[in-house]
């Protein structure tokens, strides 16, 4: 049943194979190098229509995230559970340890992630969440600028991901990033998941927009 339920309809289209190897490897490196600490790589300006008449596009700073391949979700989301129940008693800090721990080894596999969206914790009054309410097509745009590093995940990188957005109130979706969120921010109420499922990247380098395959 649970695959069923994120079976992506005819119109999706995989995330780039780079970019998601990217955006895997790039948080195995925040876990072992940064302490968890995020990379602006997975801080993309989420860009929608303003709601109303005006053809104006609002941008909003996010932080996304990736979630597990459809059949690991339920097992995935019951680890953060799990993790956050046994050393939430011990204090914020063992518990923020014990997360960054796990996470070490959770960024391991690009197999093990869902190849066809990106997901991000919305407040249910933000400005964001109420232009995707009125028009779910938008774009994640990722800038990189880093001209010094020269690791595969530090790297100049100018992407836009067009998205059709998907909120979820609750369900599988919002169980696995509302956890995951929890080991790290705490419980927080009123909040929505936004899945951005992916319709197509392009390159935006010194004002390109070349499709990624």
């Amino acid at each position: 049943m649970l695959t069923s339920l994120l079976q992506p309809d005819r119109s999706t289209k995989p995330l780039p194979a780079e970019f998601l190897r990217w955006q895997v490897l790039l948080r195995r490196h925040t876990m072992l190098e940064r302490n968890g600490a995020p990379h602006a790589g997975v801080a993309p300006l989420l860009s929608v229509r303003r709601p109303g008449n005006k053809p104006a596009v609002t941008s909003h700073s996010i932080i996304c995230g990736i979630l597990p391949a459809p059949d690991r979700l339920e097992i995935k989301t019951q680890e953060f559970r799990d993790l956050y129940e046994r050393e939430f008693p011990n204090g914020a800090r063992q518990l923020y340890d014990h997360g960054i721990e796990y996470l070490k080894g959770y960024y391991e596999n690009v197999e093990d992630f869902d190849a066809t969206s990106i997901t991000t914790l919305l407040s249910e009054d933000s400005p964001a969440l109420l232009a995707l309410e009125a028009d779910p097509l938008c774009s994640l745009v990722f800038y990189v600028f880093d001209f010094e590093e020269k690791s595969e995940w530090g790297r100049f990188r100018c992407l836009q991901v067009d998205c059709t957005a998907k909120i979820h109130s609750k369900g599988p979706v919002y169980d696995n990033v509302w956890w995951h969120n929890t080991l790290f921010h705490g419980k927080v109420d009123g909040s929505v998941v936004v899945q951005f499922i992916h319709r197509r990247t392009l390159d935006t380098r010194f004002g390109r927009l070349e499709v990624v395959s």
